[in-house]
């Protein structure tokens, strides 16, 4: 009898072959090592993390006194969020 693999159910994406192989050897690396991939990319916070420093943010944000500077502050971080 054989075993069928199936793929997970992806968007369709168009993706290079190198990102696909890059990808493989990446997973055949953590595998290995008995790490999760995400081991490999230490500057992606973690979701709780996100929510902490949306919390600082604000709560820095609120503590701004002047009208100014809050909007200056507001087009800082509006600007660093565009790609």
């Amino acid at each position: 009898m054989t075993c069928a693999t199936t793929q997970p159910v992806t968007p369709s994406v168009r993706r290079r072959p190198e990102t696909d192989r890059s990808a493989a050897m990446l997973e055949r690396i953590a595998d290995t090592l008995r790490l999760p991939v995400d081991a490999f990319f230490p500057d992606k916070p973690e979701p709780g993390e996100t929510v902490a420093q949306a919390a600082d943010l604000v709560t820095a944000f609120m503590a701004i006194e002047t009208v100014a500077a809050r909007r200056t502050c507001l087009a800082y971080v509006r600007a660093m969020a565009r790609p």
